[in-house]
């Protein structure tokens, strides 16, 4: 497989896509600084496309986006505005709209599920009323492709793969049976997750912790281990009966998304292509099993200390971090932003590697936003495929953008956390047992993580999979023997 893309001019989209390659790759190059790995938010923009010439298609384009995966407007506003992600995206429409003529609309639909029917309905219909289709992270990506509604980007002689705002290992380990319906690119704001830490509070334990996050990423030895290490460090019991959000922790998050993302940041996937070339639950294979065993141990006692608080409800360990009660955080990207509103000094660092044994594969940030699909019936292929293209090429602003949104700061202002996000962008993967998740019939295994530690270790891991394995395994079969 192809080493994994660099994105050169990125100054990174996280939310990440991420993510979602036989699952994840991680990053196999040394990580230098970011001033060699990025632009600097003031370097010169795309202007001209290598092989694309500006022309007038006088005509509109539809994007149909998938609002619980994908913010809308984080991808396409209706005027410009004052803050700088809504001009950076509004300017980016414009400049697809002067060089290719293509006027931009977008509509979504409410709910995870309730876009899959009204863009299966435009393709059956052949009424050319989307263009280009922002997916859910797994909801109805299993039926687009064994109901022939994507078409494969092999097909698409106008978007340019080996470009380095599409990460084609990321698409290229999606695909399935040679073809690639599933589409990543700067154009993709990814959501993923990060370690957010609060300065002020590592600062204070800084003597006992030793090298800072910054150095432990670059050296490659900010590991699980580490970070249990660390977060033991940290508990303050402001006197109530047992652990409470009023007590000081090491360690926040809750037993969702950020949770079930640790087995992917730790080097193992739901599911892998064997030996024979079949896709098959491999996360607890004779060659997973100890590690993941191990993994789910360690997560286990680490829920149980009283340095770390874990809970079910999702935004009570992001209030506590803003109101100083964490020294780290488990955040999803999503986040970051709402952190600018407090009074509040942070710093975010990719998940931790399993062990230093993992530095050849390097960090993996599990992605948990969709993908650009492209409807398997169009009108005007070469206009659709154009304005595809041209939609990444000009990201590179908005990428910017993104970044100073994440971050509260000009980019030029915070170097090292420039170079985390885009170490983070660099290690976004997914797993095929994620994104294909809806054909492994309802097992689980996408938040087999969270689900296994809130309820025991080890033996209800081997209880889970003795339960689950033979059912996903035969959807994974019927779902590619459906595939025409």
């Amino acid at each position: 497989m192809k080493s994994v893309i660099k994105i050169a001019v990125l100054v990174l989209a996280l939310m990440m896509s991420l993510s979602i390659l036989a699952s994840c790759g991680g990053v196999n190059e040394e990580i230098t600084t970011a001033e060699s790995e990025t632009q600097s938010s003031d370097s010169t923009s795309r202007e001209v496309h290598p092989s694309i010439a500006k022309k007038n298609y006088d005509t509109e384009f539809y994007i149909s986006i998938s609002p619980d995966t994908n913010q809308p407007d984080l991808y396409w506003v209706a005027e410009s505005r004052s803050d700088a992600m809504s001009e950076a995206v509004y300017t980016r429409q414009e400049r697809v709209r002067k060089y290719l003529g293509t006027e931009i609309f977008a509509k979504t639909t409410d709910g995870e599920d309730r876009y899959v029917a009204p863009f299966k309905a435009a393709v059956m219909n052949k009424d050319d009323s989307v263009h280009m289709l922002l997916t859910h992270v797994f909801y109805g990506i299993d039926g687009f492709i064994t109901g022939n509604y994507l078409t494969d980007y092999n097909d698409i002689p106008e978007i340019d793969l080996s470009a380095d705002y599409w990460k084609y290992d990321f698409m290229d380990e999606l695909s399935v049976k040679g073809r690639m319906y599933l589409g990543f690119s700067e154009y993709n704001i990814l959501r993923t997750n990060v370690v957010a830490f609060n300065k002020e509070m590592f600062d204070r334990y800084s003597d006992a912790i030793g090298e800072d996050f910054y150095t432990m990423v670059q050296n490659y030895t900010w590991t699980l281990d580490k970070m249990i290490s660390i977060a033991n460090l940290v508990y303050i019991d402001e006197g109530e009966m047992g652990k409470t959000e009023n007590d000081t922790f090491g360690l926040l998050a809750d037993l969702e998304v950020p949770s079930a993302s640790l087995l992917q940041s730790s080097g193992i996937n739901i599911v892998e292509m064997d030996e024979r070339g079949a896709y098959k639950v491999s996360c607890y294979n004779a060659t997973n099993k100890q590690k993941t065993s191990d993994l789910v141990d360690k997560l286990y006692d680490l829920v149980r200390s009283e340095s770390a608080f874990f809970t079910d409800n999702i935004p009570l360990p992001a209030r506590m971090f803003v109101e100083n009660k964490g020294l780290m955080y488990l955040s999803r990207t999503t986040s970051l932003p709402g952190f600018l509103d407090n009074n509040i000094d942070f710093g975010v660092i990719p998940y931790p590697m399993y062990d230093e044994n993992q530095k050849n594969v390097g960090y993996r940030s599990l992605g948990w936003g969709g993908y650009i699909c492209i409807p398997s019936y169009l009108k005007d292929p070469v206009m659709v495929g154009e304005t595809v293209e041209m939609l990444a090429f000009f990201s590179d602003k908005v990428n910017v953008a993104y970044y100073e949104k994440l971050l509260g700061k000009q980019v030029a202002d915070a170097p090292l956390d420039k170079e985390m996000l885009n170490i983070v962008w660099d290690s976004v993967c997914s797993d095929f047992g994620l994104t294909y998740g809806s054909a492994m019939n309802k097992t689980g295994y996408s938040f087999m993580i969270p689900s296994i530690i809130r309820e025991g270790s080890t033996q209800n891991l081997a209880s889970f999979n003795a339960t689950n394995e033979a059912s996903a395994n035969n959807g994974l079969k019927k779902f590619f023997n459906s595939i025409k």
